[in-house]
């Protein structure tokens, strides 16, 4: 299977995905990657700003988020030199339950926060399981490429 590379707008952060799944920007500026051919869940894509001025390495950001989400056993994983925290909640929307896997990268300005969402009762099937593998390739395949990103 091959892959297709992926560059944010204005070029902050790239990542390779499966060249089977659909990308599309939604209304707020997410994107969303999908296989629209028979595939179970949907990736999300966000970038978001570092909330604590003069982190300039991120680690403040880093920690709160751990700090936010420590009933969900956050897991700090280094990719490379990449670090990311990555931990699993399920959400109750209108009587449907979903189950959604997070990553968390951080830079001193920005976050890129990857959230891979499908629905409970389908997650030990086996294509969210397969797309769940391919979702963690693409975030091993992540990088920062700009300095400074402009939240608008």
């Amino acid at each position: 299977m091959n892959d297709k590379r992926f560059v944010s707008l204005h070029g902050f952060f790239a990542f390779k995905y499966p060249e089977l799944w659909k990308q599309e920007t939604d209304e707020v500026g997410h994107y969303l990657f999908y296989n629209e051919n028979g595939g179970a869940g949907v990736l999300r894509v966000m970038l978001l700003p570092n909330d604590f001025e003069n982190d300039t390495d991120g680690k403040l950001m880093m920690n709160e988020i751990v700090l936010q989400n420590q009933t969900f056993n956050p897991v700090l994983n280094v990719v490379g030199n990449l670090k990311f925290i990555s931990f699993v909640k399920q959400h109750d929307v209108h009587g449907q339950s979903f189950t959604v896997h997070y990553w968390c990268a951080v830079r001193s300005e920005s976050v890129v926060l990857f959230a891979y969402t499908i629905q409970t009762a389908m997650r030990a099937l086996a294509v969210p399981i397969h797309e769940l593998q391919l979702t963690e390739k693409c975030i091993a395949s992540f990088e920062w490429l700009h300095e400074k990103a402009k939240h608008d």
